[in-house]
């Protein structure tokens, strides 16, 4: 018996349990696309998120990246799930190779190239906000000064009081400006908006893509994955 039988029953349990509920999560993760990414097309996008150019943040946008990064993350603990099962399934190499493996090699080597994709969508989407925080910094709303009085009772030297007028300065930001550098500037903070939310949107494709790649290649290869020896050469495991 093998020293780690119970290891690899679970983790073929739970990497079975992830393909089960695969269609199901497949169907959940394209209604969330259709919600997130709803536009006709990114000229459609920037023209709405202009309207928040000027705010601190385009709260579509943040929705958008900040759900998009959780399922980076629900999919790396997926592709996690499946090495696991796949390292612990590998079978004893026999004098002269490990042959009957290929399958099994052929699904590392996409779950290898999944983890960077997903590694780097990370790292390209947590930009987002220093991006968008440079571009608001040029985008500098005009002041004005604005002035303010009122009466204080005041005693002098002699221990007399009267009513004193003071009058305060103040600037005051206004939330109306005009000028081609001030547009070019909306724009910026406008096109660093549409670029990740492109960015999101083509990742978040790419997760149900990588998903549906992964689920279905184990699905046809089931057996070949858990006995890539077949039955016959010594795994103790077989499918459902």
């Amino acid at each position: 018996m093998s020293l780690f039988k119970k290891l690899k029953d679970d983790s073929k349990s739970n990497a079975m349990g992830v393909l089960d509920s695969s269609v199901a999560r497949v169907e959940e993760m394209h209604k969330m696309y259709a919600e997130l990414f709803h536009y006709g097309n990114l000229s459609e996008a920037s023209k709405d998120f202009k309207a928040s150019a000027t705010v601190a943040a385009n709260e579509k946008v943040a929705q958008a990246i900040a759900t998009t990064l959780d399922q980076l993350a629900a999919h790396a603990t997926l592709l996690n799930t499946v090495d696991y099962f796949i390292s612990l399934h590998v079978p004893k190499i026999e004098d002269g190779g490990n042959f009957g493996v290929g399958v099994q090699l052929d699904l590392v080597k996409k779950l290898v190239e999944k983890k960077k994709m997903v590694t780097e969508a990370v790292d390209d989407l947590l930009k987002y906000n220093e991006s968008r925080a440079n571009a608001l910094t040029k985008l500098k709303l005009p002041t004005t000064e604005t002035f303010s009085s009122h009466k204080e009772d005041v005693t002098d030297e002699d221990g007399k009081t009267g009513k004193v007028e003071l009058t305060s300065k103040g600037l005051k930001k206004s939330s109306s400006a005009e000028g081609p550098v001030y547009e070019a500037c909306v724009a910026a903070v406008v096109a660093v908006d549409t670029l990740y939310y492109s960015k999101a949107g083509g990742v978040f494709s790419e997760i149900i893509i990588s998903l549906v790649t992964i689920m279905d290649f184990i699905d046809k290869n089931k057996d070949k994955l858990v006995e890539p020896k077949g039955k016959s050469g010594g795994s103790a495991f077989s499918m459902y």
